[in-house]
């Protein structure tokens, strides 16, 4: 009996009880999962607030590399010679820019720093990693509501720039749900996961093993059960997944989805970004970027180095180093890095003195975010932490993420104080509280 038959005979056996009832709540769990598929994890208000535009705002996309931990800011992008033993192995190099320096494990992005923007000033003010991962995907605390991230908020703010591809993409998160989900913007503004970028999307892959007959069967018979779903429950919530559904099905049918193959890519060009997962990370959302899609988050883990630092960063921070200084040269090379952001940022900064084990516990006060492309000025440095890792040196140049919020909105030219209302009907806008304000200063003159 085919998927279809079969679901029909399921129906017909079950009454208009709460037993049928309970069945088709239970039913929303068989989602894509027959077909090897997974879906990715709803009301604007006027603004109080008055929003800065920039004139000609450049950037149409981003790319938002998230270094998941808590990266030294003392031995990658301020370092302090003067500080002589909490350097310990670490050495400081001159980069392209007079007078500014870097640790020795960053060479690559010392000599293309007057491509980017290195902001030393960014602090969340925690010194946990939930809250630190949270506040800088969503701008919000954690607990209030389920807060979209700005990947969810560029996809509802703003069109499609190519109909065959989603808007968003999550490359190799470690937390489903922290840059990946809609929040109570839904499912459809959620973004398309990809846990291993040297596979692409699996889906495509899965599909192909099964029967042209046998998938066209499992598809009726799931929509016919999420048809009757939403019959009953009447949600929004069901649309939208059926929504993603179909958006997937057309995804893989699409010439575009070669987009995520990175087999189409030369063994010297991805010798160039490095073997590792964020090397791969960052070529597939070159492009996917290249195909335009709108947002594309790459995240890089194990940065937490409590224990051993040195070890650690000489093994990971030319990884990094290979992998993002390779990206913002091809995205210079083709013309697309004036109209996509490049974001690379951490949940917070380290401590510059030495733990007991040879590492740096978590420093709440100030770190470095590099913002590369889409406008912004290059070979410009904003602020400095502070000696002690206790904050930044001038309180005036201190970056929130209130205003890393905004200033990424503000490059993309959207209204950042525009109010939506979440599932139970609260006001919230990209701007939390109208705290933020974004850094104009660092935007090149129209």
């Amino acid at each position: 009996m085919n998927s279809e038959a079969c679901c029909k005979k399921m129906l017909a056996n079950l009454d208009n009880s709460e037993t049928r009832r309970a069945f088709l709540r239970q039913s929303t769990g068989l989602g894509l999962a027959s077909l090897g598929l997974s879906l990715p994890s709803a009301n604007a208000q006027g603004s109080s607030v008055a929003t800065l535009f920039l004139k000609n705002p450049k950037a149409k996309k981003i790319i938002y590399l998230f270094v998941d931990g808590g990266l030294s800011q003392i031995d990658s992008f301020d370092p302090k010679p003067q500080m002589g033993d909490v350097m310990m192995n670490t050495k400081v190099i001159d980069t392209k820019i007079d007078g500014v320096r870097y640790a020795h494990y960053f060479p690559m992005l010392a000599q293309h720093n007057d491509k980017y923007c290195l902001i030393r000033s960014m602090s969340t003010g925690t010194a946990s990693h939930g809250t630190g991962v949270y506040v800088t995907h969503r701008n919000y605390r954690p607990g209030t509501a389920n807060h979209p991230p700005i990947g969810a908020w560029i996809s509802k703010m703003l069109p499609s720039l190519n109909e065959n591809l989603p808007k968003t993409v999550a490359i190799h998160e470690r937390s489903q749900g922290i840059g990946s989900s809609g929040g109570f913007f839904g499912a459809k503004h959620a973004a398309t996961t990809i846990p291993v970028a040297a596979n692409g999307l699996p889906a495509g892959k899965q599909l192909a093993q099964v029967s042209e007959d046998r998938a066209s069967g499992r598809i009726k018979a799931l929509k016919m059960l999420n048809e009757e779903f939403h019959h009953l429950n009447k949600s929004n919530f069901v649309r939208d997944h059926m929504d993603v559904l179909d958006n997937t099905l057309a995804l893989l049918r699409s010439p575009d989805f070669s987009a995520f193959d990175l087999s189409k890519e030369s063994d010297q060009t991805r010798e160039r970004y490095g073997d590792s997962k964020l090397g791969r990370g960052l070529l597939l959302a070159r492009r996917l970027i290249e195909n335009d899609v709108r947002f594309v988050e790459v995240t890089t883990s194990g940065w937490d180095h409590h224990n051993n630092i040195m070890d650690e960063m000489s093994k990971m921070g030319p990884m990094l180093d290979r992998a993002l200084a390779a990206l913002i040269t091809d995205l210079q090379h083709s013309g697309l890095l004036d109209e996509t952001l490049v974001v690379l940022t951490t949940e917070f900064g380290r401590q510059n003195h030495i733990s007991g084990n040879k590492g740096r516990d978590h420093g709440p006060g100030g770190y470095c975010q590099i913002l590369a492309g889409g406008g912004v000025k290059p070979g410009l440095v904003y602020g400095e932490t502070a000696e002690d890792a206790q904050g930044v040196k001038e309180k005036k140049e201190k970056v929130s993420p209130d205003d890393f919020f905004v200033t990424m909105a503000y490059a993309m030219g959207l209204d950042y104080n525009k109010k939506y209302l979440s599932l139970d009907k609260r006001q919230f806008s990209m701007n939390n509280r109208g705290k933020g304000s974004p850094l104009n200063s660092i935007f090149a003159a129209s």
